[in-house]
């Protein structure tokens, strides 16, 4: 029997991966992003290779002043360490106790492009309720219909979200 010897030698770091993120996952690199005054909710934040973010961190941030739940959410899309795009209408509008529960990346209308369903809930004196949003990404950037994302306020699951835009595709496209 001839006898096979198999020697593994590390390998080197590609020439595009910075030295300080060498051997750490693209989620690791994007849950270390500087995002200001805000702390980064690790739970909500990931690494992302879509078009038109391709190599980018899909961030989310809170006020530190708000752990538990963690309030005053902001999400956003960093590059390089750099923030280069703000998500708009952010929980349909609502300024203050709102923070992000879940966040799925689908294509819901079949054109091949990535789109962003971000499940929210907000803090009201009565309870928390829903604030889900789905982001139609156009290629270019990402878009919301705050009229459409009305319909989607009783939803509790990323599931039930993107079975309602698939059966509704002319409210939220």
């Amino acid at each position: 029997r001839p006898t096979v010897t198999v020697t593994a030698t590390p390998s080197a770091t590609p020439d595009s991966t910075p030295e300080e993120t060498a051997g750490k996952s693209a989620t690791l690199v994007c849950q270390a992003v500087e995002a200001g005054d805000y702390e980064i909710y690790k739970k909500q934040t990931f690494a992302i290779d879509f078009e038109p973010f391709k190599g980018s961190c899909f961030v989310t941030a809170h006020n530190p002043e708000y752990d538990d739940p963690p309030m005053e959410s902001k999400i956003a899309i960093y590059k390089g360490g750099k923030k280069v795009f703000d998500f708009p209408s952010q929980f349909n509008g609502v300024t203050f106790g709102c923070w992000v529960d879940a966040v799925s990346f689908q294509d819901l209308n079949d054109d091949k492009l990535t789109d962003v369903i971000v499940a929210s809930k907000c803090q009201a004196k009565s309870g928390n309720y829903n604030e889900n949003t789905v982001y139609v990404n156009n290629g270019k950037t990402f878009t919301t219909r705050e009229d459409a994302n009305t319909q989607l306020g009783e939803l509790q699951s990323i599931k039930a979200i993107a079975d309602f835009v698939k059966e509704n595709r002319m409210m939220f496209f």
